[in-house]
Parts: structure tokens; sequence; C-alpha cells
């Protein structure tokens, strides 16, 4: 074996090794976009259900009426700005 035999192996090893790199890469990039892509669903999803619940209520039909259907009300979204650490402010006498 000649040294030129040598490295052709040793290349062909190194690029095999980063095809299987690149390969894994591919494969994550793809999970990572139909995971977005199913999250975008269902947040629309939601706003639809939530949007559809409300029209049923107003439509007279009660929390407890839509649960005996099995239908739950949908979750609440927690809005405004998270609370600070400070302890309230003192009063003045």
């Amino acid at each position: 074996m000649d040294i030129n035999d040598i490295a052709a192996k040793a290349s062909a090893k190194i690029d095999a090794a980063r095809d299987v790199k690149v390969n894994a890469v591919k494969t994550a990039a793809a999970s990572g976009v139909e995971l977005a892509e199913a999250a975008q669903l269902l947040a629309a999803a939601e706003q639809k259900y939530a949007k559809d619940y409300q029209a049923a209520l107003r439509a007279d039909w009660t929390d407890s009426d839509l649960r005996s259907f099995g239908l739950d009300a949908p979750a609440k979204k927690t809005g405004g700005r998270p609370a600070t650490g400070r302890p309230p402010a003192k009063k003045l006498p």
C-alpha cells in the first residue's frame, strides 16, 4: 500500500462520516420544520375552538351543558407582563 492509497482511504472515511453528520442535521431540521408547522396548526385550531365555544355560549348553552357533551372550556391565555420580584411600595404615615 502506498501513501496515496492510505490518503484515499482516510479521505473516504472522513467523507462518509461527514455525510452521516450532514444527513443527521437534515433530518433534525426537517423534524423541526414539521414541529413548527404543527404548532402553528394547533394554535389556529385552539383559536377557532375558543371562538366556536364562545359562540355556543352566546347561543344560550352553558359551560355545564357543553361539558356534558364532552366539550371542555378552551384554555385561557394568561396575559400581561409577569410580576416583578419587587416588594410592594411602603405606605407613608
